[in-house]
């Protein structure tokens, strides 16, 4: 099986268009350390960077204005939606940004530059117990309670 037959068609939400070019970008966040009075330094490694889509589509036929108005009407949609790419394959991103042109020497055919990112999903605060909080409300519990027993005046202090 070659690239051709692994060939996807392609759309956002569910709505159509050919691509005539797409590009990927990635790679890791870094975070680099130096040092004074150092000839060398270090560089941390963060996690990976979003990834970035950017799509040249086109669509083209009788009905291309019909669908170009519901490609925009996705493109401009809340939240998160699915990508799927020819080569690439498929993402849920967001869309960041997109133009499209139509000229009249060109009819029935219009092109779209899009811009995407990985939608991800959002970090949620991590919920930790306040231990010196439980402690000091423990003690003093504990305190009180001895303090109530019908033995405090009988064990001494």
């Amino acid at each position: 099986m070659s690239w051709r037959d692994r060939l996807r068609p392609a759309f956002f939400r569910a709505v159509p268009f050919h691509v005539d070019e797409n590009e990927i970008a990635g790679g890791r966040r870094l975070a680099p350390h130096e040092y004074p009075k150092r000839n060398s330094g270090y560089t941390e490694d963060m996690g990976r960077r979003m990834r970035a889509y950017r799509v040249r589509g086109y669509l083209i036929g009788a009905n291309y204005d019909l669908v170009a108005r519901l490609l925009i009407g996705v493109l401009e949609a809340d939240g998160p939606g699915l990508l799927v790419l020819p080569v690439l394959g498929e993402d849920l991103v967001v869309c960041a940004n997109f133009s499209s042109v139509e000229t009249k020497d060109e009819g029935g055919y219009a092109t779209f530059d899009m811009d995407f990112l990985e939608a991800g999903s959002p970090v949620t605060a991590a919920v930790a117990t306040d231990t010196a909080a439980a402690v000091t409300s423990a003690a003093e519990g504990a305190k009180a309670s001895v303090a109530d027993s019908p033995m405090a005046g009988v064990i001494a202090p």
